[in-house]
């Protein structure tokens, strides 16, 4: 059982300590696909170049016979005309190698589309990871927060997988997964939901802080929630709402459209001796009369992270 103190300094710095090499392997990743990405840009803009120049010699590539070497043509773009030329392959025709680099140009111009975008999201996703690792560079910040924003904003990159602060019990390193799911709140702020009534306990016992903040469906079976907090905050008004909308919809209370939700701080949380799992007793407890919003709760759902 949880013995109501902080995880020590040593656990608090070995867990920001993999989190930042997290963060450094995810951007190294990151800026290796952007490089090959503009590769890929300058390869398409080099072939675009190739094939507005070929097409000044069409006219000269349709009359040359097999064999020619170079084509040469009149370039008026400068206002007066300039001699260019071409080399050309004398085992291929002419028309045919302008074809190939015309093919060529469309073929890279319908891919540099798609380049293009797909640089947009990586340069904004190693932004984001590299803004995470100046928050990290502050005194007092929440690692599990940070870890589901990393997740948030790169899940393709980042895969240090969240772990607890504390040692898990033998069930909870037997499973495949953490006993909790994970939710993205307001400004990536995590949403801890436990999985069943016997990984509650393992949630709240062991996983949650005593200054992280504890939901539960008021007067209804239902899963555990908690959003972890850093020292001395308090959970912002956002966060609150959606944490009670995931107490409400993982409830017998699912199908209530008015919930009340219970909340406190995890140290006001205790496990009596013997009692049924899941079941815990709360006290200074308040409750939050939730009026539930269904686009607010579908996109507290998409916004889940595989663990």
């Amino acid at each position: 059982m949880n013995t109501g103190k902080e995880p020590s300094s040593d656990d608090e710095r070995a867990r920001r300590d993999a989190f930042a090499r997290a963060l450094v392997r995810a951007i190294a990743r990151i800026d290796r696909r952007s490089a090959a990405i503009r590769s890929d840009l300058h390869k398409a803009a080099t072939a675009r170049t190739a094939a507005e120049r070929a097409r000044l010699f069409v006219a000269s590539a349709a009359a040359a016979p097999r064999g020619t070497r170079i084509l040469v043509t009149l370039d008026w773009a400068g206002g007066t005309p300039e001699p260019i030329e071409m080399p050309l392959d004398p085992s291929k025709g002419a028309a045919e190698q302008l074809a190939a680099i015309f093919r060529r140009a469309r073929r890279l111009a319908t891919g540099a589309a798609i380049s293009r975008e797909r640089l947009r999201a990586a340069e904004t996703a190693g932004d984001g990871l590299r803004e995470l690792a100046l928050v990290l560079a502050a005194e007092e910040v929440d690692i599990a927060s940070l870890e589901v924003r990393a997740l948030h904003i790169a899940p393709r990159d980042y895969s240090h997988v969240v772990k607890p602060a504390t040692a898990a019990s033998p069930q909870s390193r037997a499973t495949a997964h953490p006993p909790y799911r994970m939710f993205v709140g307001a400004a990536g702020r995590a949403i801890l939901v436990g999985r069943d009534a016997a990984r509650n306990d393992e949630l709240t016992l062991h996983v949650a802080r005593p200054r992280d903040l504890w939901l539960h469906a008021r007067n209804w079976t239902g899963a555990h929630v908690v959003v972890p907090l850093d020292k001395g905050a308090s959970c912002p008004a956002e966060v609150l709402v959606q944490a009670a909308h995931l107490a409400a919809h993982f409830s017998e209370a699912r199908g209530e459209r008015v919930v009340e939700v219970t909340y406190a701080p995890r140290r006001f949380v205790r496990k009596p001796r013997g009692s049924a799992p899941g079941t815990v007793v709360v006290d200074r407890e308040k409750v939050l009369v939730l009026r539930k919003q269904d686009m607010l709760m579908r996109n507290l759902l998409e916004s889940e992270v595989e663990l």
